[in-house]
């Protein structure tokens, strides 16, 4: 009758761990369990659960022996080493989960007594199945963490790629990117750096010196695969092939490393950035761009308006003009100031090209214009006008000037050219005169003086000012106009109005250069004594 009873007992404390057992899948719960009824049966106070993990073994639960920590790896001797020499197997055959070790037992009679032994390898072999079932659970929770994770981390990518889309400054969205790793990993220390061609350098430090973000900068990954400066994690911002920048994160504020995935994450998030800096670096230079070339339109027509909107009708003199620009603007100058009883011609290139040089004509207008108030021989308006020049230009720039001041009823001319080119006096016979420097380009020197020289055209007689574009202009093989063609095409004009060898010059310039681009401005002015009778 006893060991019916004891036999009745043992099963039905099988029976109640196996309901305990079944009713949980927290792998936690059920080891703990198992140890508690096993330590209670056997009336030991250590334990220890070990699991299978791949092909070795991982401490799963533990009580009381020294030296066993959860989650380490560990043998049948390291259990033993423990004290813990009864190692029970948790299942058999395929279906061995693991092993419970103890010490040897204290309960009275264990070693005759066969019935508990079997009661502990039924109640083992029933918690075999239900650790398997807590493992699967455990794997299928850990999956759904793993694609939560994921989801999570693409809904981050999607939402930065929207709030990257709405904003098309770079600081912007470097300053965006560096907040949301900044504060998923809670980093301390970041750095932002980037240098694209062409535009203003970028660079957001935060807890950086200037001296790391410098060695950042050498140590960015060239390959497009992120790298390490020591604790640093760098990741670099890609244009096209090149590395254009790089992000530094320091450790995660959780005092653990960066994981691969976290790696990865990262060097999403930042190819992510790169391509939304480069789109609005490139959109900033179509925009600077296009604010560039609306103001030189404004520029150019301000600049046409310096130039005479006719030339003035002179007594006894044909006068033409013409100026072609290389660019939207330029630094050519002509106009015909003073009075029709005695009109000044000025024909000015200033050096180099475009805006710059478009300024500075605008101030050699201005300083002519403003002397002519006072009645100055040529002379000594080219000296003065020397010296303002010299005042308000650069000392990198500088201007040829020709200035002649014709009396048209005599046919007497007085002129100043401070290195401009040759002018040249087309005789009616086509015989052609050249008329030489009389003194230093404007701008350079404040103390330089000027010469003037006189000349006198006969009626039908023809005085070309032009500047060095002429001469200049280049065929499509390189070869220059060149003096001699213009002294031979000024022969073949002779006679002709002012109008028609403006416009010969400029047209022989056309069949020359063919559809070679034009490298300088390009201006002719023609004053020519009216001819006597018909």
């Amino acid at each position: 009758m006893n060991d019916t009873r004891l036999d009745a007992s043992r099963l039905e404390s099988l029976l109640e761990s196996a309901r305990i057992l079944g009713s949980s899948l927290d792998l936690h719960e059920q080891l703990n369990h198992l140890m508690r009824t096993v330590m209670g049966r056997l009336l030991v106070t250590r334990a220890a659960i070990a699991l299978r993990d791949g092909d070795g073994w991982r401490v799963a639960a533990v009580r009381g022996a020294a030296g066993l920590r959860e989650g380490d790896p560990v043998q049948p001797e390291d259990l033993e080493r423990a004290g813990l020499t009864l190692q029970i197997p948790i299942g058999e055959g395929a279906r061995e989960a693991g092993v419970l070790a103890v010490p040897p037992p204290r309960r009275p009679g264990w070693a005759e007594d066969s019935g508990e032994r079997e009661f502990l390898q039924a109640l083992l072999s029933l918690a075999s199945a239900t650790i398997e079932n807590a493992l699967a659970h455990e794997e299928i929770l850990e999956a759904n963490r793993a694609l939560a994770k994921k989801i999570h981390e693409l809904n981050t990518l999607v939402d930065l790629a929207r709030a990257f889309s709405a904003s098309i400054d770079p600081e912007e969205i470097a300053r965006l990117l560096m907040l949301t790793l900044s504060g998923r990993w809670t980093v301390r220390q970041h750095a932002l750096l980037a240098w694209p061609a062409g535009q203003a350098p970028l660079e957001l430090l935060r807890n950086v010196s200037a001296e790391q973000a410098e060695r950042f900068r050498d140590a960015a990954p060239q390959d497009g695969e992120p790298g390490r400066e020591g604790p640093f994690l760098l990741l670099p911002l890609r244009s096209g092939e090149a590395t254009v920048g790089v992000v530094a994160l320091g450790p995660p504020g959780s005092g653990q490393s960066y994981t691969a995935e976290d790696v990865e994450f990262c060097a999403a998030l930042v190819a992510q950035a790169s391509v939304a800096l480069d789109n609005a670096w490139r959109i900033q230079d179509t925009l600077y761009r296009q604010q560039m070339e609306r103001e030189l339109e404004l520029a150019s027509a301000i600049q046409r308006d310096l130039f005479p909107k006719e030339l003035p009708r002179v007594p006894g003199l044909e006068l033409a003009a013409a100026n072609r620009q290389a660019r939207l603007v330029g630094g050519d100058y002509y106009d015909v100031l003073g009075t029709p009883e005695e009109p000044l011609l000025c024909v000015a290139d200033v050096a180099g090209k475009g805006l710059p040089a478009a300024l500075l004509m605008a101030t050699i207008q201005a300083t002519l214009r403003a002397l002519l108030v006072f009645p100055l021989e040529l002379t000594e308006l080219a000296n003065r006008a020397n010296r303002l020049l010299c005042g308000s230009m650069p000392g990198n720039r500088y201007a040829t000037l020709m200035m002649a001041r014709f009396d048209p009823g005599q046919g007497r001319c007085e002129y100043v050219n401070a290195a401009q080119c040759q002018a040249v006096v087309l005789r009616r016979s086509g015989a052609v005169e050249l008329l030489d420097a009389t003194g230093l380009p404007v701008g350079m020197f404040p103390h330089a003086g000027y010469e003037s020289r006189r000349l006198e055209l006969a009626p039908g007689d023809a005085l070309v000012i032009y500047s060095d574009g002429v001469t200049d202009a280049q065929s499509p093989a390189g070869e220059e106009f060149g003096m001699n063609r213009l002294i031979g095409l000024m022969r073949g004009l002779a006679g002709g109005t002012a109008q028609q060898i403006c416009d010969g010059v400029l047209e022989a310039i056309h069949q020359f250069v063919e559809a070679a681009p034009q490298y300088d401005d390009i201006t002719v002015m023609v004053a020519r004594r009216v001819p006597d009778g018909p």
